[in-house]
């Protein structure tokens, strides 16, 4: 099935138009209906993007002054990559490195034994490191431990105080190989809520 612009032409019968005119209108509806939501009635989502397809192609030379185009490029694996070009400095927006981690939640726990300390809140992944800072929120006070945690390759995590309240009885971190728990501290009696904010990135 194939597009054609000259069909009838002047040197044609115009009874050669309609089976032109069919392909030539369906090819037009496969192409729109590529990339985007084409409708034979009206609608209220016709033409609406169902993707944007790129094909590949050399970094452009040359845009009207107040012009920018974003566009697709192969990098040099071979792979596509999304750029933005804006007439005279060419930017890869692609890969995109990974986004930060935040983790926050409480939990209830007691305050002796197994009882004392939480299942996994957070497994950071190979090559990673972050914060975290667990601190009693019921009952409330200045309770609290500030640690910075290291995960290289897929080893266990490396963990390190920085900073923590000077009241005795804190919640504290608890490190299961690679795994990041909670627990409550050996002060006072009754249950208490721990809440923990971890924030991380990784490679």
């Amino acid at each position: 099935m194939t597009f054609s612009i000259i069909v009838p032409n002047a040197n044609q019968s115009p009874g050669l138009f309609p089976a032109q005119n069919n392909t030539n209108f369906q090819r037009i509806k496969d192409i729109i209906n590529n990339d985007h939501n084409f409708t034979d009635s009206a609608a209220a989502a016709q033409g609406i993007h169902k993707q944007v397809t790129l094909i590949n192609r050399d970094t452009p030379v040359g845009l009207p002054a107040g012009n920018g185009i974003l566009y697709a490029k192969a990098d040099s694996g071979g792979a596509s990559q999304l750029n933005w070009y804006n007439g005279a400095v060419n930017y890869v927006l692609t890969p995109v490195a990974p986004a930060p981690t935040k983790v926050t939640g409480s939990v209830v726990l007691d305050n002796s034994g197994a009882g004392s300390v939480s299942g996994t809140v957070f497994t950071p992944p190979p090559n990673s490191q972050g914060t975290i800072c667990v601190n009693y929120i019921n009952p409330s006070g200045n309770f609290y431990r500030y640690y910075f945690f290291l995960r290289s390759a897929s080893t266990g995590i490396q963990l390190n105080l920085i900073r923590d309240s000077p009241n005795n009885g804190k919640p504290d971190v608890n490190i299961s190989g690679a795994n990041i728990r909670v627990e409550n501290g050996t002060g006072g009696s009754g249950s208490k809520t721990v809440g923990y904010w971890i924030y991380s990135e990784s490679i």
